[in-house]
């Protein structure tokens, strides 16, 4: 089976600061994925760390979603339109292969 993790910053990309709470976040991430086929997602809030090119360090609230459905183009197109509605610049998309059952 295969899971896939999205790592989602919430700070906005063009302020440099979260202008989007993250329950408002979570909400519309479920609601993209749900409007592109993809109906199972287990989302986390978490803290994520990055460094700007001109060496400031921020600290910044992040989604962490994992998924164990959808297709590649499915996710894909969820992503950009994430990456819209939270005016985000990037986001981390990592693809494994898992030894899970659904029981």
């Amino acid at each position: 089976m295969k899971k896939t993790t999205l790592y989602i910053g919430l700070n906005d990309k063009d302020r440099k600061v979260q202008l989007i709470d993250n329950l408002e976040a979570v909400k519309i991430v479920i609601n993209i994925l749900n409007h592109n086929g993809i109906s199972g997602a287990t989302v986390f809030n978490a803290t994520g760390l990055y460094t700007h090119n001109d060496n400031q360090v921020v600290i910044e609230n992040t989604l962490r979603v994992e998924l164990f459905e959808g297709s590649r183009e499915d996710v894909i197109r969820s992503v950009e339109a994430i990456k819209i509605a939270l005016n985000q610049e990037s986001i981390v998309l990592n693809t494994e292969v898992v030894n899970t059952e659904f029981i």
